[in-house]
């Protein structure tokens, strides 16, 4: 498909009032299937091994009016679009956005220092964040349109993390394909890869990623701006850039082929999975969390050594704590679940972690609710509860939605009980539980209901194709997205109109 894009009129020839109606005037449709038209190409050439031909289409697309406005549209509207970088500038106005555009180019280009912030992790230790400023990251975006493409066609199939299309549900379906039957591989190598993204060395990523050398550079050594101090970045990816994640999966990607060389290619150097896997290795990763399987705890230590090897020429590490090798009857965790076998049958589960979590963020919540109204909590809860129900309702999770159920309302009992605590038990349940249904006790308002975990219906996850590209079978994916959700749908909701 032939698109010609409009020509680029000078910033400075434009008011704000004229750059306002043309951001508005903009035709989103025809904007992405120009760009998605010139990532298909991409994709394509690079699965072919074309690179002539990926460098030629990946200037094209970094040039392309269409792209720009995409970049920009995309950082103006996701999470971040109000956090501002190191220069203090965010895009609220339509002028804004067109007059970024129009001035979006690698001519010339320096990146600013990111401003660092911290966020804490599940293990209370603290994560850093490295926050680029509006332009660079609309510039980054620009360029991870050529990147997703690239990793999609040239990346590990066995990756779930940051690609269209995949999630960490894929992930959890690949796993459960591999341990599910009765003669799947009993022993799990648990990855955990130091500091992953922080370490990855700048010479590998500058010698391996390709995009342009000088504006890959100005992405790497941008520095960081702390405590009014500035501090440069000699390795790893910052946290916080749109192309930092792409960066890290292409930095890993190949580990597959590594492993697939050691345990399963044939004398030829041809590689066999479905007749030479004796060890039973299969390899699933999800950003920097990986876990591979085997058939013993001798093939799993050579496991390990093959994955060190493979990270040693990007600097980075296996952690020897936290890297283990388990057996499925002990269990382990990947992605928030419990992986283990019961008497020879596999049941996947919430995590303990996972569960923890949930528990620990409701009642954070109903800390907070001391002097809320009863419509407020509910508002509140409601999309915590369900964003976790749907997470896990894949999974062999009903037993825990009921545990989960019940010391949910525990606790509502004690947020009561505070609010009210001269009263009595019947007195506190009459004015907070009513009758709805077939259920006495509910919690609700005239207004709202609150959500239970057990309201989450339990729907298998099935895995797409892992030999279909995103951007090169784009038809098949959004066919497969439709079917899925219309499957999901008579499940959840046997009465819909398309049962």
């Amino acid at each position: 498909m032939n698109v010609r894009e409009p020509e680029i009129t000078s910033v400075t020839d434009l008011t704000d009032k004229e750059l306002t109606l043309r951001w508005k005037s903009i035709d989103w449709k025809r904007v992405k299937e120009a760009v998605n038209n010139l990532q298909s190409r991409i994709a394509s050439a690079a699965k072919n091994g074309n690179w002539k031909t990926v460098n030629k289409l990946s200037r094209l697309l970094t040039r392309s009016f269409y792209a720009k406005l995409l970049s920009v549209r995309k950082v103006t509207t996701n999470k971040g679009s109000r956090t501002p970088g190191i220069d203090g500038v965010i895009w609220s106005s339509s002028a804004d956005k067109m007059r970024a555009a129009l001035q979006l180019t690698n001519k010339g280009y320096r990146a600013k220092p990111l401003t660092r912030k911290y966020i804490r992790k599940k293990s209370g230790k603290l994560r850093p964040l490295s926050i680029p400023t509006m332009f660079d990251r609309a510039m980054q975006t620009l360029h991870s349109l050529v990147l997703g493409a690239i990793e999609s066609a040239a990346g590990d199939k066995t990756s779930f993390g940051f690609k269209p299309y995949r999630s960490t549900k894929d992930a959890y379906a690949y796993l459960h394909l591999c341990l599910s039957k009765k003669v799947s591989p009993e022993w799990i190598v648990e990855g955990d890869i130091k500091a992953c993204f922080d370490e990855i060395s700048h010479n590998w990523i500058l010698d391996n990623i390709p995009l342009d050398k000088r504006i890959l550079k100005e992405f790497l050594k941008a520095g960081y701006i702390e405590n009014y101090y500035l501090f440069p970045t000699e390795k790893g990816t910052p946290q916080g850039g749109p192309i930092s994640p792409i960066i890290g999966n292409m930095s890993l990607n190949g580990l597959e082929n590594a492993l697939a060389m050691r345990f399963y290619s044939r004398s030829d150097g041809t590689i066999d999975k479905s007749h030479q896997n004796r060890h039973k290795v299969n390899y699933v990763r999800f950003a920097d969390d990986l876990v591979v399987t085997t058939d013993s705890p001798e093939t799993a230590l050579e496991i390990v050594d093959v994955i060190q090897a493979f990270l040693d020429p990007r600097g980075l590490k296996l952690s020897e704590e936290k890297t283990l090798v388990t057996n499925i009857s002990e269990g382990f965790n990947f992605l928030g679940w419990n992986f283990r076998k019961y008497k020879g049958k596999l049941l996947p589960k919430p995590s303990k972690d996972s569960q923890k979590e949930i528990i620990k963020k409701i009642r954070d919540v109903l800390h907070k609710a001391k002097a809320w109204d009863q419509d407020r909590l509910i508002q509140t809860l409601n999309p915590i509860i369900r964003g976790w129900a749907q997470y896990h309702n894949h999974a062999v999770s009903s037993a825990i939605f009921n545990k989960l159920d019940e010391i949910v309302y525990n606790m509502l009992i004690s947020w009561a009980k505070r609010r009210h605590s001269n009263k009595g038990f019947t007195w506190i349940t009459t004015k907070y539980w009513h009758k709805s249904g077939k259920r006495k006790y509910v919690f609700c308002t005239e207004l709202q209901t609150l959500e239970r975990f057990s309201n989450a219906k339990i729907v298998r996850q099935r895995l797409a194709s892992l030999n279909k590209n995103p951007f090169i079978d784009k038809e098949y994916f959004e066919q497969w997205k439709f079917m899925e959700y219309h499957r999901k749908k008579r499940i959840t909701n046997p009465n819909s109109v398309l049962n």
